[in-house]
């Protein structure tokens, strides 16, 4: 051994060792905000991750359309929607309006 060299003490080493710990976790933080390609990768993972879940949506939506869609094709769909909510009735039919009952309350 060298003259006037000490090796560290374990407890030495314990209180430098999590200085150095964190001194290399700060560089490492500063390297990687500071690179440009890191920002540009942790930006195009959010961007990728945000698509994604709005294609999920789509596709639920999608879904739900052609659902619709195929309900609409069926035998007497039409006709019904027709009379239900454009209030179209055949030539020669007769519309009969009711009056509600009213509640005696």
């Amino acid at each position: 051994m060298p003259s006037g060299y000490q090796p560290y003490s374990a407890m030495q080493l314990k209180k430098h060792g999590s200085k150095l710990k964190y001194i290399i976790l700060l560089s490492l933080a500063v390297f990687l905000l500071a690179n440009r390609g890191f920002r540009s990768l942790i930006k195009n993972y959010l961007e990728f991750r945000r698509l994604q879940k709005q294609k999920i949506e789509l596709e639920s939506d999608k879904l739900g359309f052609e659902k619709s869609l195929k309900l609409m094709k069926e035998p007497g769909q039409i006709e019904h929607t027709a009379r239900k909510e454009l209030g179209l009735i055949k030539p020669d039919e007769i519309e009969y309006r009711f009056q509600p009952p009213k509640d005696d309350k």
